[in-house]
Formats: structure tokens, sequence, C-alpha cells
């Protein structure tokens, strides 16, 4: 059996840039897969430094544990335990929402000003 071969003419030119095209298409290829082993690494790296930190974390689930087994419970007086519920109720945490907001408008004033005066 005989092939039946096509031959395209190129002008060297041509050619040239041919050449330049697949080249670069090569130094990008290598790049990425430079860039995916180092991802890699990374991703594993911190898979291991998230296990390590999650045994840390029983670990001192377990010793907070056996101290709350070994040392005395203490007792609380009613009134510091309606203080303690006034607090979970969110009563303190509006005024520190509303101290925050006031920051933030003070903030915005003095950026505005700023503004103004370079304007």
């Amino acid at each position: 059996m005989k092939e039946n071969l096509i031959h395209v003419k190129l002008e060297y030119e041509e050619a040239l840039e041919a050449k330049k095209d697949i080249l670069s298409s090569e130094m990008g290829i290598l790049k990425i897969s430079k860039i995916m082993k180092k991802y890699h690494l990374l991703r594993t790296s911190e898979f291991r430094n998230k296990m390590k930190f999650l045994k840390k974390i029983t670990e001192l689930k377990s010793s907070i544990s056996g101290l709350q087994q070994i040392l005395p419970k203490i007792k609380i007086p009613k009134i510091l335990e309606k203080e303690k519920e006034s607090e979970t109720d969110g009563e303190i945490g509006e005024e520190k929402y509303d101290k925050y907001e006031g920051d933030l408008e003070a903030q915005l004033r003095k950026i505005q000003e700023k503004l103004k005066e370079i304007g």
C-alpha cells in the first residue's frame, strides 16, 4: 500500500513564527505543570497541618474534660446567675454594636473630608 503524503509549503517567516508559537506553548505548559506541582505540595502540606491541628484539639478537649472531672464544681449565687443570663440575652452585644457603628460613621466622615480637601 502506498500512502498519499500531503506537503504544505510554508514561507521561512511563517515557519519561524509557527516554531516560536509551538515553543511558547510548550513553555506555558511547563509553567502550568510547575505551578500544579507546587499547588499539590501545598495542599498536601495543608492537609497534614489540619490533621495535626485536629489531633491537638482532640488532645486539648480530652485534657479539659479530665480537668473538669478533677476540679471541684463552684457554686454560683443566684444573683450572679441572673446577671449572667441577662448578658447572654444580648443587651451588652447591642451596646458594642452601636459603639462600633458610631466609629464607622466617624471614619466615613473623616474620609469624606479628606476627599473634599483633595478634590
